[in-house]
This record gives C-alpha cells, sequence and structure tokens, in this order.
C-alpha cells in the first residue's frame, strides 16, 4: 500500500491532465463541425473509462493494473473537462452556479455510495467483479448522454 497509493494518484491524475487538455482541444475543435462536439468527446472519454474498470477489475499485473488507471484518467478527464461547457449549452447563465452545483452533487453523492458499496464488496470477496461491473454503469450513462441531449446553441445567454 506504500507504495500503490502514491503510484495509482499520480497516474491518474498525470492521465487526467493530459485527457483535460486532449479532451478540451478536441471539442473545441468538434464544436466547429457538430453543435454536440462537446457531448460526443465526453461520451468518448466515458467510453475510456469501460476498458479501465475492466482492467482494473480484473488485472493481475501491474502493468494491467497502470494501464487501467491511466486509461480511467485519460478518459475522465476528457469527460470532465466538458461537463461545465456542455452545461453552458442548455442552461442560461443565471442558472449555470445552481446547475453546476447540482451536477457535483450528484457526483460526490454517487461517489460516496460506491466506496460504500465497494467497501462491502471487499469484504465479500467480490471486489474485482464489481468493480468491472461499474462499466455497465458508464454505458447507461453514455447512451443517456448521447440520446438525451442535443443542443441548439454553443452557449445559452436567454432563459
Amino acid at each position: 500500500m506504500e507504495v500503490a497509493g502514491p503510484v495509482s494518484t499520480i497516474t491518474i491524475a498525470l492521465s487526467a491532465l493530459i485527457g483535460v487538455l486532449a479532451g478540451g482541444i478536441t471539442a473545441d475543435r468538434w464544436m466547429r463541425h457538430s453543435m454536440r462536439g462537446r457531448i460526443y468527446t465526453g461520451a468518448v472519454g466515458l467510453a475510456l473509462t469501460i476498458p479501465a474498470v475492466l482492467m482494473l477489475g480484473f488485472g493481475t499485473g501491474y502493468l494491467t493494473i497502470l494501464g487501467g488507471a491511466s486509461l480511467f484518467g485519460l478518459g475522465f478527464g476528457m469527460f470532465d473537462v466538458n461537463c461545465m461547457p456542455i452545461l453552458c449549452q442548455f442552461a442560461s447563465p443565471r442558472h449555470r452556479a445552481t446547475g453546476y452545483g447540482l451536477m457535483n452533487l450528484a457526483g460526490i453523492s454517487s461517489g460516496a455510495v460506491i466506496t460504500t458499496m465497494l467497501g462491502k464488496s471487499a469484504d465479500s470477496g467480490n471486489l474485482s467483479r464489481d468493480i468491472a461491473i461499474l462499466a455497465l454503469f458508464v454505458v447507461a450513462a453514455i447512451t443517456l448522454q448521447l440520446l438525451l441531449l442535443h443542443p441548439e446553441t454553443a452557449n445559452k445567454t436567454d432563459d
């Protein structure tokens, strides 16, 4: 644990930094061609977390775990960097702080629930399987994002 904690934290953080830079540039360029460019970039980022959680759940070697952590950071960075810009496509400036606050609340609450569930899962010996099952939730999130988000503008300015 003395090595695993710092290595995993650094791996995910550096990968997320790369994901933020790549996801921001990609989304900005994709927006030149499609109003849904940010949504598509976020979906690609989320899609990268699917093999990541499978690698983290079922991986047994050091390289597999590092690869999973790297993919997770990259994908999450691509997704995360586009959350507020996507919100700006749907919410006027007057409602953005509330919208972003609710998004953060949902993320933090989900993290708390998942942490508790994975703790119980570790106690019962099913941690690897249950981490991998999280991929199904990511697939659901991607599906909802692609089916439900259809912006009409790059930056909503009126109520």
